[in-house]
């Protein structure tokens, strides 16, 4: 075979291949289908429920002078937060104008008590607890009722 023909043959080789790849789509299909479904949820952390003010009291005493005077023996009980890794309750007391933390106590406590001047029994005090995990997620308990004497 000439090198006439040899390069005639490549060039026509190479035109034939460029227009077939070029001139229509690819002729391979899938025919297998497959479907995937995914849920994702919301993690939500459990607040503490079932607050409870019972057993809370003024008490009056008499200091060594023979002077009176009255305090507020608060408790504040709570059902635990059910999700896991609760770490901590976190006790803050709101009132008109103001609120302040009372206390941080490491789960599983669920039991706290304080002894008060008797004028916050006045100032209707409500308390909330909050519970917060280990990876830093809280929740908060709905407000307790008015903590009287």
């Amino acid at each position: 075979m000439g090198a006439l023909r040899r390069g005639l043959l490549l060039v026509a080789v190479t035109a034939a291949t460029v227009v077939g790849l070029t001139a229509a789509p690819a002729q391979a299909g899938f025919d297998d289908r497959a479907t995937m479904t995914a849920s994702v949820g919301t993690a939500k952390v459990a607040p503490p429920t079932s607050l409870s003010t019972a057993g809370t009291k003024c008490v009056t005493r008499t200091d060594a002078w023979g002077r009176t005077y009255t305090t507020l023996e608060a408790r504040l009980s709570w059902t635990g937060s059910t999700t896991p890794k609760v770490t901590s309750y976190q006790v803050i007391a709101y009132a008109s104008g103001w609120s302040y933390e009372v206390t941080t106590v490491n789960a599983p406590t669920t039991v706290v008590t304080g002894s008060y001047d008797s004028y916050y029994a006045t100032q209707n005090v409500q308390v909330v607890v909050t519970a917060r995990t280990s990876y830093g997620w809280t929740a908060e308990s709905a407000k307790s009722g008015v903590i009287k004497c």
